[in-house]
């Protein structure tokens, strides 16, 4: 693994309200580390909260987003390719109901063992749309980890507003370590307490 791909110390096992941010361009990688790391979590017998948003793949080409509870594993639409609906940005429209059920997904595992979010966007971080919700959430720190996926171009944002200093760690992720980062990543959760 290159020695820049994470900056910051990783949480020690039994710590509490950590953050740490993953960031990389488009498709480097990033939601697929947060599904392996979520099966790792489950596997190692801790609680996940939160949610992820995996790309929807019709004959390969990527046709829209879903939302994953972490806790449950059910999926609903999250985004389609195309400017039709009420929120858009980039070249998807997004469903508000979709907001909606993150937030609660949000709310119902913040005190999770590990709290994932992917991801904290241009909606949220600069528009204060979207999940800005629980961007609260992630401040308060009731969870034993969070793992928030966000842009590069937004990582000086997201840590002013989840109230993060600037040496926090940062996980950057890319299709020459992604491999690597998700064996060291899997292997530090599994050394990860389990809250009372």
């Amino acid at each position: 693994m290159t020695h820049d791909s994470i900056s910051g110390q990783l949480p020690m096992p039994d710590d509490s309200g950590s953050v740490i941010l993953i960031s990389g361009w488009r498709q480097a990688g990033k939601t697929t580390l947060l599904l392996d790391l979520r099966a790792a979590a489950r596997e190692a017998g801790l609680r996940v909260g939160g949610f992820l948003s995996p790309g929807r793949f019709v004959q390969g080409v990527k046709t829209g987003i879903d939302l994953l509870d972490a806790a449950s594993g059910a999926t609903i639409p999250l985004a389609t390719v195309g400017e039709q609906g009420a929120i858009h940005t980039g070249r998807y429209s997004f469903e508000a109901a979709a907001f909606e059920a993150g937030i609660r997904y949000a709310e119902a595992g913040q005190t999770a063992d590990v709290f994932l979010m992917d991801e904290l966007g241009p909606l949220e971080l600069v528009r204060g749309e979207g999940w800005a919700a629980v961007i609260p959430l992630l401040r308060a720190r009731r969870f034993g980890v969070a793992l928030v996926v966000v842009r590069p171009d937004l990582i000086d944002a997201a840590r002013e507003q989840i109230g993060l200093p600037p040496d926090s760690p940062l996980i950057r992720v890319d299709e020459s370590n992604r491999d690597d980062v998700r064996d060291r990543l899997v292997g530090w959760l599994r050394g990860r307490v389990p809250r009372g």
